[in-house]
C-alpha cells in the first residue's frame, strides 16, 4: 500500500506541467561546475554553478542522471556528469591507477549509450572524451577549484545542460532500465509484469539516517531471503515503480519541503491522492505558526500572513467542530491523504506509522485533539494550538529532543491521526517530569487533561471549578492555596511545591496534616492571610477524609486542581 501510494504520487507529479520532480532515471545531484563544449568536442569555457550561502560556495542541486543503486567501493560511472576523477581522469586522492580506471569506465559507458543516438550534444561529448587526456587538466580555467567537484556539460550553442536534452534523456532511460532490472516478474506495487529491480535506490533526507542515504526495502543477508531468492526478488517491485516510489519519497523529504514535519524521531511526510491546496497546508496544522488569527506578524510577507491566518481559521473551525468547507471551499474534505512516519534504523528506514484518511477526517480528529487539550493558558504567549513537538519535549528530561522516548512519538501520532486513546506512557511520562522538575506549566496541564478526557471519559473543565467535589481535585486546589500562604508570609526561594508536591499528590494522608499546620503558621504571619484562610476553609470543607493513596488518574486530577487554583490566584483582573 505504501509503495503503491508513493508510485501514484510520483506519476501525478511527473505529469504536472513545470513539475520539479526528477524525470525517470534522474535524481537530485550536487553539481559545482559546467564544461562548455563546441560541437567538435573542445572545451570553450568553464562555468561556476556554485551558489553563495553566507561566506561559502555550495554546489547547486540539479536533476541529473542517477544510478539505480548506491555506488560504494566499486567503479560505477554516472552518465553525462560525475566527479573529475571519472570525467577528466584527475583527482586529489593520489591513486592514479584507480583514477584512470574510473575515467576509462566513464568513456566506455558513454560509447555504449551514445551508439545510435542522433544527438549533437552526445556526439560532441563523445568527441571530447576521445580526444581528452588527463595531462591537459591544468590548462582548464579554474582547474584548481574544479578538482574533485562534480561537473556537467552543455553545448556552446545551447543554454540547456547536456542531460536536459530530450534525446539524451531517452538514451539514458533505456540504459537505466537495463541496469535496474534483468529478470521479469510480477510487480507488487503496480500489479503488472515488469523487469524487477534487484536493488532499490536510497532515500536521503530522513533525520538521523545515514547521510549517504538509507533503504526502505532491502534484503542483504541470507536470513532475510526465502525460497532461494536473492536481494529484492523476495519482494518483487518493477524497476519503474522502484524508481518512482524512491524519487517521490526523496522529493517529499527534501530540504524546504512543505509536506514534511519532524514528529519526535520520525520524519513524517504528507501527500494527497490528487492535487489540492490542502497538500501544502496539512503539515502546518501539526506545527502551527506563532500568533493567532488576526494577530499575525505584520512585518512578514503578505503571502505568509495570509497562510498563517488561514491555518488558524482552519484550526479554529476544527476545534469548534465546524465543517472545513466553511473556511475555504477550495479545501476539499473528501480528498484522500497519506501520512508516513519514518525513523532511522542503521542503513534502513523503519516505518513508525502509516495512516490513510480524508482531509476532513484528519482535520476533525485534530480538532478533537485540541478540544481535549483545551485548558486555561498560564501566560499570554502560551500556544493556543500546541505543536506536536512541544508536547513531546514536555516528556523529555531537560526538554531535549534526543531524550524523548523513541516509541512515544509514533504512538502519540497514531492517537491524534486516528482519534484513538492517547498512549498511557504519555500520561505517566508527564507525571514523572512534574515530580522530577517540581513544576506544572500550561502544556503539562493540557496533556494531563487530554488523557483524562479521552482515555478515562472524565469531564474536566478548562479553568477553576469551585463546585467540583472529587477529593483529588480539591486537594490540588488546597496545595496551591497553602503554597500561596507561604509565599505571602515569607517570600521563600523554594516553596512547599519543591519539597512536598510528589508526596502530596500520591499519599495525601501522610503529608497534608503537616502542611495544614505549616499553613496556619504562614497565615498568621501574612499581611493578607485572612483572605487565603477563607479560601482554604472553603476547600477543606468539601473534603471528608484524606485519602491514603491516589491512583495515577487521581494524581493527574490533583495536578489539574493545583494548576487551576494557582491560575485563579494570579489571574489579572479585568480592565474597565
Amino acid at each position: 500500500m505504501i509503495l503503491q501510494a508513493l508510485n501514484n504520487y510520483y506519476e501525478r507529479k511527473a505529469a504536472e506541467p513545470g513539475s520539479d520532480i526528477p524525470p525517470y532515471g534522474f535524481g537530485v545531484q550536487k553539481i559545482s561546475f559546467c564544461l562548455v563544449l563546441s560541437e567538435g568536442g573542445e572545451v570553450i569555457a568553464t562555468v561556476d554553478l556554485r551558489e553563495n550561502q553566507g561566506k561559502k560556495h555550495v554546489p547547486r542541486a540539479l536533476n541529473a542522471p542517477m544510478l539505480p543503486f548506491k555506488r560504494a567501493v566499486g567503479i560505477a560511472p554516472n552518465f553525462t556528469w560525475d566527479n573529475t576523477g571519472y570525467v577528466l581522469g584527475v583527482d586529489g586522492k593520489g591513486k592514479v591507477g584507480r583514477t584512470l580506471k574510473t575515467h576509462d569506465s566513464f568513456k566506455e559507458l558513454h560509447r555504449k549509450v551514445s551508439q545510435g543516438a542522433e544527438d549533437t550534444g552526445l556526439r560532441a561529448l563523445s568527441r571530447f572524451l576521445d580526444s581528452w587526456t588527463p595531462d591537459r587538466f591544468s590548462s582548464l580555467p579554474q582547474s584548481e577549484e574544479i578538482l574533485d567537484t562534480n561537473v556537467v556539460f552543455r553545448l556552446e550553442s545551447d543554454l540547456r545542460f547536456l542531460h536536459e536534452r530530450p534525446a539524451v534523456q531517452q538514451a539514458w532511460a533505456q540504459e537505466y532500465r537495463r541496469l535496474a532490472g534483468t529478470r521479469e516478474g510480477f510487480c507488487l506495487a503496480t500489479g503488472r509484469q515488469a523487469l524487477v529491480a534487484s536493488l532499490h535506490p536510497d532515500i536521503s533526507g530522513v533525520s538521523g539516517a545515514q547521510s549517504s542515504g538509507a533503504l526502505l526495502v532491502s534484503f542483504n543477508l541470507p536470513a532475510f531471503t526465502s525460497y532461494g531468492k536473492e536481494q529484492s526478488l523476495n519482494a518483487p517491485v518493477g524497476e519503474r515503480a522502484a524508481f518512482a516510489y524512491t524519487t517521490a519519497l526523496n522529493f517529499l523529504v527534501r530540504k524546504g519541503s512543505r509536506q514534511k514535519i519532524r514528529l519526535g524521531d520520525a520524519t513524517t511526510v504528507f501527500w494527497a491522492e490528487r492535487s489540492t491546496p490542502a497538500e501544502d497546508l496539512l503539515a502546518s496544522l501539526f506545527d502551527p505558526p506563532t500568533g493567532e488569527a488576526g494577530k499575525t506578524d505584520e512585518s512578514g510577507p503578505s503571502e505568509d500572513r495570509a497562510t498563517t491566518a488561514l491555518i488558524h481559521e482552519v484550526l479554529s473551525a476544527a476545534k469548534a467542530g465546524r465543517p472545513i468547507g466553511t473556511v475555504d471551499p477550495a479545501l476539499d474534505p473528501d480528498v484522500r491523504f497519506y501520512i508516513l512516519g519514518l525513523s532511522p534504523n542503521n542503513a534502513r528506514l523503519a516505518v513508525r506509522f502509516w495512516n490513510v484518511s480524508t482531509f476532513g477526517q484528519l482535520v476533525e480528529r485534530l480538532g478533537r485533539h485540541f478540544r481535549d487539550m483545551g485548558v486555561e493558558r498560564q501566560f499570554e504567549g502560551d500556544p493556543q494550538y500546541p505543536p506536536f513537538w512541544r508536547i513531546l519535549l514536555e516528556t523529555a528530561p531537560l526538554r531535549k529532543s534526543e531524550n524523548v522516548p523513541p516509541l512515544l512519538a509514533g504512538a502519540l501520532a497514531r492517537a491524534i491521526l486516528t482519534g484513538s486513546a492517547y498512549p498511557r506512557s504519555l500520561f505517566t511520562a508527564i507525571l514523572g517530569r512534574i515530580r522530577a522538575d517540581r513544576g506544572v506549566n500550561y502544556l503539562r496541564a493540557a496533556i494531563l487533561k487530554a488523557c483524562l478526557v479521552r482515555n478515562h471519559q472524565m469531564e474536566v473543565p478548562m479553568s477553576l471549578d469551585i463546585e467540583r467535589r472529587e477529593p483529588a481535585y480539591r486537594l490540588g486546589r488546597l496545595f496551591a492555596l497553602l503554597e500561596k500562604a507561604q509565599k505571602d508570609a515569607t517570600n521563600p526561594t523554594a516553596t512547599i511545591r519543591d519539597r512536598y508536591f510528589g508526596a502530596a499528590s500520591a499519599t495525601p494522608a501522610a503529608v497534608f496534616p503537616q502542611l495544614l499546620r505549616l499553613g496556619q503558621h504562614h497565615i498568621s504571619k501574612a499581611e493578607y492571610g485572612g483572605y487565603t484562610d477563607r479560601l482554604i476553609a472553603e476547600v477543606v470543607d468539601g473534603i471528608d477524609d484524606l485519602p491514603r493513596h491516589l491512583s495515577l488518574e487521581e494524581q493527574g486530577l490533583f495536578t489539574l486542581g493545583y494548576y487551576h487554583q494557582r491560575n485563579a490566584l494570579y489571574r489579572k483582573g479585568d480592565k474597565e
